[in-house]
């Protein structure tokens, strides 16, 4: 895109963050909205046809339908939009342009079931489920696997890295860098997959759902089965019980489960934003980059942050859709309309999010030295150490002396190693003793997890005994 028009574009997902957004419009422009639409009353008519509701077409014939389809051009666009002048109606602007094409071939005879006995919402809502089928496909699930993998390599690469844990802001206990990525990659997986077996609905069956004017015109046929199969050609899923529009059920499922992909990342933004605001990660300096206009000892973390506030932006749309779109008046009304036309900028901003954390990530790595010069200074992490050795050597109240002796304070390895030093193996104690199954939490395999969850470790011992 010519600097001019990114300089002069409305939306920053068109204007400042084209060259990681554009991607989408091969799905989501009024371009790309019409190019489906017309692939789908295309395929209506061809599928006329092949029921023998109207006359076979020849392989010639059949030929230029698929012309019309995968030529469709710019130019075909701006005659979409110059008859959407005319008619105010952009799908009987896409029927016009269609009849066009055909005025002059062999077709001419087959005109007035360009289509026929449809509503405008039969069109579109096919239109959206494949614009977001491939979307999904080619855009979507490639990305969020992307962002996963780097912090999967992230994790293999700090799962011994150990640090200081927070709740609630306060020092706590030591883990491992390792094994909190771990959290967020075994949280994000699980999404994933269903992610990925999500398949979107839609329907054909005219003005408010009940097949009127294609029954009258063929009362012998049946055209349930003909919506059902007809939907699943495109690799959809028939809904067959609706009004005039298709319930946006399915639709919103699909949004807040990419919701709660987006909240599950704000958090791991938040967290990385921390991490490096304590020091414990490093992030690599570009030649030439400017963190601060007036302080130029910075380094921002703009990817995390830019990451974080693009996922809000998203999420604000995803919640819209939740609240607006399963509501429509009577068999409908048009509100659903200009609010569907959004999503690809719901997409845009995710896409945004997600390449912002992979960038995010290639930019970081763990400073070792400080976080042990973190733990140094916190040697209280072992006060949950001592209280459970006392407990476990019969002292009832040993969470209250341990208690009365560390509540609020900061002690280094020197002041822990003097008050354990009536107890042998506390004083032995160190951080680095007290992660406890944080590394091998760390390194668990999808497999690991599959056989604790089922208790197949469980089965196998019963099954050893029992041969023994």
């Amino acid at each position: 895109m010519d600097d001019e028009k990114i300089l002069m574009a409305l939306s920053p997902l068109d204007g400042r963050y084209i060259s990681q957004t554009s991607e989408l419009a091969l799905y989501f422009s009024e371009f790309a909205f019409i190019k489906y639409r017309i692939r789908v009353e295309i395929r209506y008519l061809l599928t006329l046809s092949e029921w023998r509701l109207i006359r076979s077409f020849s392989k010639k014939e059949k030929d230029l339908f698929d012309y019309i389809e995968k030529t469709f051009s710019i130019q075909d666009a701006v005659r979409v939009k110059k008859l959407e002048q005319e008619t105010r109606h952009d799908v009987k602007a896409i029927e016009y342009f269609i009849k066009e094409k055909l005025t002059d071939t062999s077709c001419s005879d087959m005109l007035q079931y360009v289509h026929f006995g449809l509503t405008s919402e039969d069109i579109n809502n096919i239109a959206y489920s494949l614009m977001l089928t491939d979307a999904h496909k080619n855009s979507i699930l490639p990305q969020l696997r992307m962002s996963i993998n780097h912090l999967s390599a992230m994790r293999r690469q700090y799962k011994n890295a150990l640090m200081v844990a927070m709740t609630h802001g306060q020092v706590a206990v030591p883990t491992t860098l390792g094994k909190e990525f771990a959290v967020y990659i075994h949280r994000l997986k699980k999404m994933e997959q269903t992610l990925v077996r999500h398949r979107f609905d839609a329907k054909l069956n005219g003005a408010i759902g009940n097949y009127n004017a294609l029954v009258f015109a063929y009362p012998h046929v049946n055209w349930i089965r003909f919506s059902a199969l007809f939907i699943r050609s495109f690799g959809l899923i028939p809904n067959l019980i609706t009004t005039q529009i298709l319930p946006a059920d399915n639709f919103v499922s699909y949004c807040l489960l990419i919701h709660q992909i987006n909240t599950v990342c704000i958090g791991l933004c938040q967290d990385m934003w921390l991490y490096i605001s304590r020091g414990i990660m490093i992030q690599k300096k570009e030649k030439g980059e400017v963190g601060s206009s007036t302080m130029p000892q910075k380094i921002n973390p703009i990817h995390f942050e830019n990451a974080e506030g693009n996922a809000y932006v998203a999420n604000s749309y995803f919640e819209l859709y939740a609240r607006k779109l399963p509501i429509s008046r009577m068999q409908r009304d048009l509100s659903d309309s200009t609010i569907k036309r959004t999503i690809g900028t719901a997409l845009g901003h995710t896409l945004l999010a997600w390449k912002n954390i992979e960038q995010g990530f290639k930019k970081i790595s763990f400073d070792k030295p400080a976080s042990l010069e973190e733990i140094d200074s916190h040697w209280e992490m072992l006060a949950e150490a001592m209280q459970i050795y006392f407990k476990l050597h019969g002292d009832e109240k040993g969470y209250e002396k341990v208690k009365n002796l560390l509540q609020g304070k900061r002690i280094d390895k020197k002041t822990f190693q003097h008050l354990a030093a009536a107890y042998p193996a506390l004083a032995k104690l160190t951080p680095a003793d007290y992660s406890g199954l944080a590394k091998k939490l760390s390194a668990l395999s999808k497999k690991n997890l599959y056989d604790y969850s089922r208790d197949r470790y469980a089965v196998g011992r019963r099954r050893q005994r029992k041969d023994s």
